[in-house]
């Protein structure tokens, strides 16, 4: 079955692949299309929002099942913040930067946001939603994952991406960025809710299989 990845983001299209193996899918992205994934404003309240508005315009795009990712780091202590905006929540102080760059001044502001404040205060957690769409519009699946955390002092690790350098997992003292991507596929958000995703795309597969062979 073909499965459209609708990401820009390098990071988390490594995260989905890995975690889609062993399954009777075909990924396929922007670039294997040779077109650039289209502009989605991702002006949801909440990550599941912004997951079903960009599955419904990817799969339309694609002209296939499509699969989004929205999600984000929320801290207790900042109210929820960055939540839905922590790709671009340094877009305001420094426009135009690259990725690589814009995660650097993500993790310098939340730095800066929490200074002074001890361990106790600096709780938070990673949220991501995953929405399976049809060309249609129709949403077939849509599932949530969260890992409960706390933001550290200064980065660590050089694994992963956006905060995962500051990210101290719960219960453990390593940073989601320090973890192997076999380890962080097993605690992260991200992967909880690929793991809850996998039942629909098992049976939407086998339902694929019998029409080919029907």
């Amino acid at each position: 079955m073909d499965l459209f990845f609708g990401t820009g983001n390098a990071g988390k299209l490594k995260e989905l692949l890995r975690l889609v193996e062993g399954l009777p899918i075909r990924v396929v992205t922007a670039a294997t299309l040779g077109r650039p994934l289209p502009e989605v404003e991702e002006d949801g309240d909440t990550f599941r929002a912004n997951a079903e508005k960009k599955a419904r315009a990817f799969a339309a795009f694609s002209g296939m099942l499509a699969l989004a990712d929205d999600s984000g780091l929320c801290v207790d202590a900042l109210g929820g913040e960055p939540g839905v905006r922590s790709a671009r929540w340094s877009e305001d102080e420094s426009p135009g930067l690259v990725k690589a760059d814009r995660d650097h001044a993500n993790n310098a502001k939340l730095l800066r946001a929490l200074a002074g404040k001890p361990d106790a205060e600096r709780g938070g957690g990673y949220v991501a939603a995953l929405v399976l769409a049809r060309p249609d519009g129709q949403v077939v699946a849509a599932v949530e994952g969260t890992c409960r955390g706390r933001i550290g002092h200064g980065p660590r690790g050089s694994g992963g991406f956006g905060f995962d350098p500051l990210f101290v997992l719960e219960g453990r003292d390593s940073t989601m960025a320090e973890l192997p991507p076999e380890g962080k596929d097993a605690v992260s958000h991200r992967g909880k809710a690929f793991r809850a995703l996998r039942p629909a795309l098992a049976r939407l597969a086998a339902l694929d299989a019998g029409k080919g062979t029907g």
